[in-house]
């Protein structure tokens, strides 16, 4: 039995794609008689780390759910400007404090942080200098966001004795172009949890197209692509309908205000759920025809894994990470990034061929099920580190 000490800038219920690894596998863990303590903030989203705070409630002993300081986060964000480490103290918690008399109490043999470009990283790395426990992060990695790539963060990866990547594009990235050759690595993707994935006679395809997103409302979701690309769409299948789920955040006002201009027929066919939840992330998916991720900042993407268990086949955009876990999962097909005549094009193939739509999406569906489970990543990690 292992004690493991989990790290991530926020938990559920407030959760996003990258916490969610760390509370998933914390869960396996637990369920397989390891000890767990859970270092987070007690924020309902990642806005709340520089603005008015609604703290959750979290009614468990495993959990230390700290409050943040939001006044700073504006000033680090200028002097990032200037040096670039202070960018990542205005990406993630500022915690008011550090309960370091129980953490060394737990003594905990590994701790499990991330993901990328947080704080988080910071405060695993410091609680490993003092506990001389075994740092293992997760991530997330986008080569392309310079914020994942300040120096203090790429030393601490350096520093690490495992690193988590979601992708071989990201290993590679990390060993050949940064240069990060000590750690362990152990690349897996996301999974789903074993009550998500759909009875394959239950798998139920719409007549009309219905199109789904699910991501949070942030810029590099590129909701207003997907829904340039929509309205050339209707043009050809009037029928078609737009489902958008997620969070909203400090960037919607700016999709608000791109919805403005778009025709009002347009904006009759789409739909916003804010804030679902698993039963009606099940329910959108289970009512759509496949799902859209344009993302251009996507380590793996756990909805395309979600959309997958639910027999939906995928769109993602041709960038590497995303290329490669839609080929890995072999579930659906991508478009040229920044080309929304190429997005409206690859929507209306899946539309024109439903037979396409359909082996794209049961291929994945199958590789999900035997492959990409939390319980299957657990059990591979639990592998890795000997425990």
């Amino acid at each position: 039995m292992a004690k493991i000490l989990l790290l991530t800038h926020i938990y559920p219920p407030a959760v996003d794609g990258g916490s969610k690894v760390i509370s998933k596998i914390g869960d396996y863990l637990e369920k397989h008689d390891h000890q767990v303590l859970v270092l987070t903030s007690n924020c309902t989203s990642t806005d709340d780390f520089s603005q008015k705070q609604h703290p959750i409630v979290i009614h468990q002993s495993k959990i230390i759910s700290l409050p943040v300081i939001t006044f700073l986060h504006r000033p680090f964000k200028l002097l990032g400007r200037i040096f670039p480490s202070f960018k990542t103290l205005s990406k993630g918690p500022i915690f008011k404090y550090l309960p370091l008399k129980k953490i060394i109490s737990f003594k905990p043999d590994y701790i499990l942080a991330g993901p990328l470009p947080t704080t988080i990283i910071l405060y695993a790395r410091f609680i490993q200098l003092i506990t001389k426990s075994k740092l293992v992060i997760n991530p997330c990695f986008h080569p392309k966001d310079p914020d994942f790539q300040t120096p203090i963060l790429l030393s601490i990866l350096k520093k690490s004795d495992y690193l988590w990547p979601l992708t071989n594009y990201e290993k590679n990235y990390f060993q050949k172009n940064l240069k990060i050759t000590h750690p362990q690595y152990f690349v897996h993707g996301l999974g789903v949890d074993d009550n998500f994935i759909i009875n394959e006679k239950n798998i139920h395809y719409p007549k009309k197209p219905n199109l789904v997103f699910i991501a949070n409302f942030s810029a590099h979701k590129r909701t207003e692509l997907l829904i340039t690309a929509f309205n050339l769409v209707l043009k050809k299948y009037p029928e078609a309908s737009l489902t958008l789920l997620g969070q909203k955040t400090l960037y919607f006002p700016k999709i608000t205000a791109f919805l403005k201009i778009v025709p009002i027929k347009t904006k009759s066919k789409i739909k916003f759920i804010f804030n679902p939840t698993q039963t009606q992330i099940k329910l959108a998916l289970d009512k759509s025809s496949f799902l859209i991720l344009p993302s251009i900042h996507e380590s793996f993407g756990l909805v395309f894994v979600e959309s997958l268990a639910r027999g939906k086949a995928i769109i993602g955009a041709d960038t590497p990470q995303s290329s490669e876990v839609i080929k890995t999962l072999g579930g659906g097909l991508t478009f040229k990034t920044d080309s929304v005549d190429n997005l409206y094009q690859t929507i209306c193939q899946l539309i024109e061929s439903p037979q396409l739509s359909k082996k794209l999406a049961l291929t994945g569906y199958q590789n999900v099920k035997n492959t990409y489970t939390w319980n299957k990543i657990g059990e591979k990690l639990c592998q890795k580190l000997g425990i």
